[in-house]
């Protein structure tokens, strides 16, 4: 049985590690190197052969994820017959007519083939063999149960019915009794729905509501003889995305027992336990499942300096898989610095070595191999995110405008042009991106909780990351299944259109002298104990950030009733340089608006066209006029300790400058309506009022 679903599904909506419902069956996605060539054949020679792998090779952001290339998800063409695959999950179902709940296995459901030896992948509905009549070949078929357990260690299973349902009988677990979903009917709660256990003579075993089955606790009570729940089960939880293990079993992976000391601080489950203990959630949750995509703009070659060429990073990783794959005991757990001191000493002593045989010279090697894993590899993660927004910043804002290799074209007008109407010399540079691609790259995904550090996108276990950021890095489960050796990332790409905003570097500089400092420090005040508790590394923000980014969101929300995209459509990309860097040739001060959706729709030429200067300085001033009047006012401009998510906003509420999560590149964080239209008593401090 197969379904179509569309490739970006396969990265936003059902990526690797998603549950996707159809009718009478529930599934999850499996990794996309879950088989070598699920998603393709390589083809290296790029003859373009039937069921080949089609893959994006951008060296910057390869670089950046540390892979050779990224692989896109398989499309129906008519010659090819890739799929993307999943299996059964999660594997306890019920009967709707008896109530008898059946486990699945690897098996359930398939088609053997006609000699009966193996079973085709034909999904078909499973019908409950208690009520199934065999004359007429027809019975109910089961419904997959909706109750799963998960933890913020990325681990996913089913509800352990048999083992709640014997609480107060542990002797009668794992004895293959019958178990009974039965529901009393009076209401519509947990507590009208009760599990069931009957011996195969139909003898009474036990029951037991579903009350208390979103109660993380019942996990880590303990039973005579067996433990709490993670005893129970040897330390051992399922990743059903990577496969199944044998035919009654997925794959598992180890989990850390906590100590009973650690476990319980009074009646509440300490941090540790919350961290490792399983939780009950709805298969249909959102917090099932957080992906983790990052959005990169793809460019010519010709725009940016490459750090470390693609054949470079190529020898480095293979290099390095090789002696883990011979010693993971020494080599597994070396962090960056001892893999760049390693790396150069085998260089500087094999004059031989593959990587002195790719034409650059023993100083590029070396100089190379230290971009690779950065002068601090510590903070290497940061500073890759850093760095590709400067090479994008220099894309847009430099000489080359199209490329023949890349969907980019740009034409850039001055923005002396726009600045009738608006305050003193404020546009230096207006940017239409005619053609412009941006990769959406499926990096992993969290389960219960986002990932609360984007910085750690970039990642790695050599990074030598420390406390919180650590336990924080180790949430993410990477969307391959075996990250050593597969050597590309999940992707898509979207073709659209986009508009680069670039303001006068002077202008902001003198207008942050006029706003408070005090506003700002409430802002990172908050965002200092959102990293303490959260163990984040987050950088503080700047007042140029905050204008930047809030008028972002005042532009697209005009635009998107302008230029015929909805708002989900257009993102943003806010280019905006540490303090640190102001009077350098790595200052920035910009806003990229883009398309992002995956239809033709994303190339329509709406958006460039209302970057024109007839066009665009009207919604600017249109918008910063709605902007000076929120209908939360006085409250909403009244904020002076934080509001929004971790108190990271001051001005700003859903009613005035607040988009879909979509379509903010920080969550709809950093917001300050004052630094564009100022306050009911200091309308100064807003640049527009300039």
């Amino acid at each position: 049985m197969s379904y179509d679903i569309r490739q970006s599904q396969v990265i936003h909506t059902w990526p690797a590690g998603s549950m996707i419902d159809f009718p009478q069956l529930s599934l999850i996605m499996l990794n996309h190197d879950h088989q070598y060539n699920d998603w393709g054949n390589p083809d290296p020679a790029g003859q373009n052969q039937p069921n080949s792998r089609n893959t994006v090779n951008d060296a910057r952001l390869a670089e950046a994820f540390k892979v050779d290339a990224f692989i896109l998800p398989p499309a129906r063409d008519g010659i090819s017959a890739l799929s993307t695959w999943a299996i059964r999950f999660p594997r306890m179902n019920y009967c709707p007519q008896c109530g008898l709940m059946h486990l699945t296995n690897r098996t359930s459901g398939m088609m053997p083939t006609p000699r009966g030896r193996s079973y085709n992948t034909e999904m078909k509905p499973v019908h409950c063999p208690a009520c199934f009549n065999h004359q007429t070949s027809k019975g109910p078929a089961v419904i997959p149960m909706r109750f799963v357990i998960a933890t913020e260690e990325g681990f996913l299973d089913d509800f352990p019915w048999d083992w709640y349902v014997h609480k107060n009988k542990p002797d009668e677990r794992n004895k293959g009794n019958k178990l009974y979903y039965k529901s009393k009917g009076g209401s519509a709660s947990l507590a009208d729905i009760q599990i069931e256990s009957r011996k195969e003579d139909n003898t009474f075993v036990a029951v037991r509501d579903l009350s208390k089955i979103f109660d993380q606790e019942i996990f880590a009570e303990r039973t005579a003889g067996e433990g709490n729940y993670l005893q129970y089960v040897n330390g051992f939880l399922p990743k059903p995305w990577k496969g199944w293990h044998n035919d009654n079993s997925f794959i598992s992976e180890v989990v850390t027992v906590p100590d009973e000391s650690t476990i319980w601080n009074g009646d509440e489950l300490t941090d540790t336990a919350k961290r490792r203990f399983p939780r009950t959630l709805q298969k249909g949750a959102g917090n099932v499942i957080f992906p983790i995509v990052y959005s990169g703009i793809l460019l010519p070659e010709s725009t940016y300096d490459q750090q470390c060429p693609p054949e470079v990073q190529q020898k480095i990783q293979t290099l390095m898989t090789e002696r883990i794959d011979d010693a993971p005991d020494e080599y597994a757990s070396m962090i960056n610095e001892e893999w760049k001191t390693y790396i150069l000493k085998v260089v500087n002593r094999n004059p031989n070595h593959g990587l002195l045989r790719l034409g650059y010279s023993l100083a590029q090697i070396i100089q190379f191999i230290s971009n690779f894993f950065g002068d601090s590899p510590a903070e290497r993660a940061a500073e890759r995110s850093e760095l590709l927004r400067l090479q994008e910043f220099k894309a847009f804002t430099g000489e080359i405008n199209d490329d023949e290799k890349v969907w980019f074209k740009k034409r850039a007008i001055n923005g002396a042009v726009y600045n009738s109407g608006l305050p003193s010399a404020m546009l230096s540079e207006v940017v239409l991106l005619e053609k412009i691609s941006a990769l959406k790259v499926y990096r992993g995904f969290t389960r219960v909780k986002p990932l609360m550090g984007e910085e750690l996108v970039f990642a790695d276990l050599a990074d030598n990351l420390q406390g919180k950021q650590l336990e924080e890095f180790e949430r993410i489960q990477d969307s391959r299944k075996d990250p050593v050796h597969t050597r590309e990332l999940p992707a898509f790409e979207v073709k659209g259109e986009g508009i680069l905003i670039r303001f006068s570097d002077t202008l902001l500089n003198e207008w942050t002298k006029a706003y408070p400092d005090r506003r700002l420090d409430v802002i990172n005040n908050n965002q200092r104990q959102a990293n303490a508790d959260f163990g984040q590394n987050k950088k503080m923000t700047s007042k140029r950030y905050l204008f930047l980014h809030t008028l972002s969101h005042i532009l697209l929300k005009e635009l998107s009733e302008d230029c015929g995209y909805s708002l989900s459509s257009l993102a943003e990309i806010i280019y905006c340089s540490e303090d640190a860097k102001i009077g350098t040739n790595e200052e920035m001060n910009g806003i990229l608006i883009y398309t992002t959706t995956s239809d033709a729709e994303g190339s329509l030429g709406g958006l460039v066209e209302k970057g024109l200067p007839e066009n665009l300085r009207d919604i600017m001033v249109k918008g910063v006029d709605k902007a000076r009047w929120c209908s939360s006012d006085p409250l909403c401009i009244s904020a002076d300790s934080g509001q929004g998510f971790m108190g990271l906003n001051l001005a700003a509420c859903y009613s005035c400058v607040l988009l879909p999560e979509t379509s903010c590149e920080r969550m709809n964080q950093y917001l300050d309506r004052a630094a564009i239209v100022g306050t009911l008593t200091q309308e100064e401090i807003g640049l527009f009022n300039h």
